[in-house]
C-alpha cells in the first residue's frame, strides 16, 4: 500500500467511509479520481473535484491538499532512501567518467603550476587562479593529490611509479622526487604519482 493510499484510507476512516465505491457515491466523484490521488497525480484533478472530496471527508480543501502533499513528500523520501545505494553508484560512475575526461589535465597541471610558481614571469601564471574551481571540484569529490610536484618523499611502490627504467631493487630506493602528482579517492588509488629516484 502506497503512502498516499494510507493517507486516503485514514481520512476515509475518520469520515466513516469504508471503500472507494461508497466514497464515490457520497461525493459524486468518479472512482478514477481516487486512483489518481493514490498515484500521486494531484495536479491532474480539478479543483471542483477536490472540493467535493474534501466536503465528503469533512475537512477543508486546504487541509486535504496539505495531507496529500505531505504524503507526496514522504513517498519521495522513501524512494530516495531505498535508492540511495543506486544513486551513490551513479555518482561514483559519473565522477570516474569525468576524471577520465580530465585525465591529461589532472596529471599535467600540477607540473605546470610548479613551473609557473618557480618562474612567476611565465605568461602561464595568469591561468593558475582560473583553475581553482577544478581543485574545489576534486575536493568536493574527496579526491586528494598524492604529494606535490618537487616534494622529496620516501618511495612507496603502492603510490609511486618510477619514470626511469632502472635496475634498482625496491629496497635500494630511499628518496624520490615527485614529478607528476597522483590522486586517490578515499581508499581507492586513481593514479600513482610519477617520481624520479634521488638517492
Amino acid at each position: 500500500m502506497t503512502q498516499m493510499r494510507k493517507i486516503l484510507q485514514h481520512l476515509m476512516t475518520q469520515a466513516q467511509i469504508k471503500d472507494y465505491l461508497e466514497f464515490s457515491r457520497k461525493s459524486r466523484v468518479s472512482e478514477l479520481q481516487f486512483y489518481r490521488l493514490e498515484n500521486n497525480l494531484l495536479d491532474n484533478i480539478p479543483l471542483g473535484v477536490l472540493k467535493k472530496i474534501a466536503k465528503t471527508l469533512n475537512i477543508s480543501v486546504t487541509t486535504l491538499i496539505d495531507h496529500l502533499n505531505n504524503s507526496s513528500d514522504l513517498f519521495t523520501e522513501n524512494s530516495l532512501s531505498q535508492n540511495s545505494e543506486f544513486a551513490s553508484d551513479l555518482i561514483s560512475e559519473y565522477q570516474l567518467e569525468t576524471i577520465s575526461i580530465l585525465e591529461s589535465l589532472l596529471l599535467q597541471l600540477p607540473t605546470v603550476i610548479h613551473a609557473v610558481n618557480n618562474n612567476p614571469e611565465l605568461p602561464a601564471s595568469r591561468i593558475v587562479p582560473l583553475l581553482q574551481p577544478l581543485n574545489q571540484l576534486l575536493s568536493t569529490w574527496g579526491i586528494e593529490p598524492i604529494g606535490k610536484v618537487g616534494d622529496m618523499v620516501s618511495y612507496n611502490p603502492q603510490e609511486h611509479e618510477l619514470i626511469e627504467n632502472n635496475d634498482f631493487n625496491v629496497g635500494e630506493i630511499n628518496l624520490v622526487e615527485i614529478r607528476y602528482v597522483g590522486y586517490r579517492q578515499k581508499d581507492k588509488l586513481l593514479y600513482r604519482a610519477k617520481v624520479s629516484i634521488n638517492n
